[in-house]
């Protein structure tokens, strides 16, 4: 029995993406401020929204209006699910599915069958959404985030043959992906999972150049590299997440690695003020050999997916202009933990990256921490990833993952004996969002709520050596 393990590690956040927006036009008979609460404000208030969703009255039979009051009730306790990393608690998953169980068997009208998957599926209860899929296709054969949330699950199991049956089901009419970009990103990570080299939305064909060669002179050197034993902390960004976190990640490392890391500043479309704010830095950390290139380009959208990865098409540049090894850092995270203890356990030093398990084939890989100490697989691999992504940008598909899908996919055209040769570290280990202590780095996340350790000790490394900076 498939126990849809890889699904259930999952991160919380693709749950959300068919989830969060629940059609349900039978709620416009309820009170709409309390429809409002719970479909809109996604209310978590089961004790101050259910007297009062009992209580409405409308015109339904009394059987559908039952069915509809349990769905509304399982909705407001899925709500707490959404936008949280913690996993969804047992008790309270068992009343969710048995409220949806008992409207189901009220009134299975169809769009009561796909909200009911979409709150099964946003609690993580994965054999009960699939089960009600599996046993409904006729009815939900056009129901466009059944079959996303299927093609999602199956692309999680790495079961491929079954994705490509529902990415002929969804292509078969334009309007069921419309113009969703992780659909779209499911759909041709799995044709090339299958075999495939996709060339519309991303463009597959630049992983099979093995004869790229990247352009170098589009880089400004603005301070060269020290040439010394120590590794290089490589930190892309622009102007603006250089002042907001850049800065601060240089005293993270100041702060716990000054001894053992370099640190080179790649800035996109840098300015004469920057360029002085960071000789200024240099100077006043010394021990950190500061260094600092520049690339000057324009985007009319993406531009988080420029800046994201085009910092990964430096590395075959970067591995020729440096002589030691080099670490990417994403340029918001913080440094907590010492690399030579970090480096004393590493199986694999010519190149490790950072893994997640439980994340889909496109983002298994992250560039939130990446280690070389150069040689010819990490050249081969890097050339390969820069040829993805310098074919896509110009040809402009920046689009959603575009720096991820080239680690994944990079790593994946490399032979299995490469691909053994190239170490997984496991992402809470090496950058973690969880903000533990053991940890090399801290990631930053988008959930304030859920951020505060991370602020506070950036707050802090601001303070500490205010004297500095200022």
């Amino acid at each position: 029995m498939n126990t849809f393990e890889r699904t259930r590690l999952m991160p919380q956040l693709y749950r959300d993406v068919y989830t969060s927006t629940l059609y349900l036009p039978e709620a416009d008979a309820l009170p709409a401020h309390l429809v409002a609460e719970v479909l809109n404000f996604h209310s978590t208030d089961i004790v101050a929204l259910e007297e009062k969703i009992n209580a409405a009255q409308t015109d339904y039979p009394p059987e559908q209006e039952r069915a509809l009051k349990l769905l509304m009730r399982a909705i407001i306790l899925a709500n707490g699910a959404l936008n949280n990393p913690a996993p969804f608690e047992a008790e309270k998953a068992q009343t969710v599915t048995q409220l949806v169980v008992e409207a189901l068997q009220l009134s299975q009208n169809k769009n009561f069958l796909i909200a009911a998957v979409q709150i099964l599926f946003r609690i993580n209860e994965v054999n009960s959404a699939v089960f009600l899929i599996s046993n409904n296709l006729s009815e939900l054969e056009n129901a466009q985030v059944a079959l996303k949330i299927l093609l999602l699950i199956c692309l999680m199991e790495e079961d491929y043959n079954q994705a490509y049956v529902v990415i002929q089901q969804l292509t078969s009419n334009s309007d069921l992906i419309g113009e969703d970009p992780l659909t779209l990103v499911m759909v041709i990570c799995a044709i090339y999972k299958l075999g495939g080299m996709p060339d519309s939305f991303i463009d597959f064909r630049p992983l099979t150049n093995t004869a790229f060669q990247a352009d170098a002179s589009r880089y400004r050197w603005l301070i060269h590299p020290t040439q010394n034993d120590k590794t290089t902390a490589v930190i892309g960004c622009d102007k603006a997440y250089f002042y907001e976190h850049g800065v601060p990640l240089l005293l993270s490392i100041y702060d716990t690695n000054r001894d053992s890391l370099n640190v080179h500043f790649h800035i996109y479309n840098s300015d004469s003020q920057l360029e002085a704010d960071v000789v200024s830095l240099r100077n006043a950390f010394p021990e950190l050999a500061i260094s600092h290139s520049s690339e000057v380009f324009t985007t009319d959208k993406s531009h988080k997916v420029h800046y994201a990865s085009r910092r990964l098409a430096f590395m075959p540049h970067a591995l020729e202009k440096f002589h030691g090894p080099l670490l990417m850092l994403d340029a918001d995270s913080l440094v907590i933990g010492s690399l030579p203890l970090l480096l004393a356990s590493l199986n694999h030093k010519e190149l490790a990256i950072a893994w997640r398990d439980g994340a889909p084939f496109w983002e298994e890989f992250k560039a939130s921490f990446i280690y070389t100490e150069g040689g010819e697989l990490a050249k081969k691999y890097f050339a390969r990833v820069a040829s993805f992504i310098d074919g896509n940008l110009a040809s402009g598909n920046a689009e959603l993952f575009l720096g991820q899908i080239a680690l994944a996919c990079s790593l994946n055209e490399l032979s299995a004996v490469e691909q053994m040769a190239v170490g997984r570290e496991p992402l809470a280990r090496v950058s973690d969002a969880g903000y533990s202590e053991n940890a090399f780095s801290w990631a930053f996340i988008q959930d304030s709520v859920h951020r505060d350790k991370w602020q506070q000790h950036k707050t802090a490394l601001r303070e500490k050596y205010r004297a500095l900076v200022e």
